[in-house]
Order: structure tokens, then sequence, then C-alpha cells
């Protein structure tokens, strides 16, 4: 007898996408108000363009934070075996 597959929740899709169109905002939005802070501190200091730089690489980082750690909860809700980024289910 051929195994049936568990039926799927029908929004399920929904989720996803809404999901894959909100992770590259965060990420971009974390990478330009770093910039945006740092072109502000550029401008006070007159360091041009190395604070821009270096907040910008930091929203970099802080986007990629965010964005794994939306993954781990989202995959974690969904029953997976993942654990979040930092090793603890707090």
């Amino acid at each position: 007898m051929p195994q049936q597959k568990p039926a799927r929740d029908p929004a399920d899709w929904v989720r996803q996408l809404a999901l894959a169109l909100d992770l590259p905002f965060l990420l971009l939005g974390a990478i330009v108000a770093g910039g945006l802070v740092g072109y502000a501190l550029d401008a006070w200091l007159h360091t041009k363009p190395w604070l821009m730089l270096v907040c910008g690489g930091l929203g970099f980082v802080g986007g990629m934070r965010t964005v794994l750690r939306t993954l781990a909860t989202r995959n974690a809700g969904a029953g997976g075996a993942r654990k979040p980024p930092g090793g603890t289910n707090a």
C-alpha cells in the first residue's frame, strides 16, 4: 500500500511567500540604516568614508543575524530539529 503524504495547511504557501518577501527587506533595511548612521557620523566627524563603511558592515552583520534568527524561529515553529544561532532554546 503506497504511503500517503500528510495533509498540508492550505495557507502554508502564503506564509512561505510572506517570509520570502520579508527577509530581503530585513537585510537591506539593516544595511541602509547602518550606512545612514555612518554617513551622518562621517559628516559630523569629517572622516569620510570610513564610518559609513564600518557602520554599513555592522548593519550587514546585524541584518544577517536577524535573517538567520528569523529562519531558525520559522524552522523551529514548523517542527524542525534545528537550534537557533547561539545553541540555546531560550
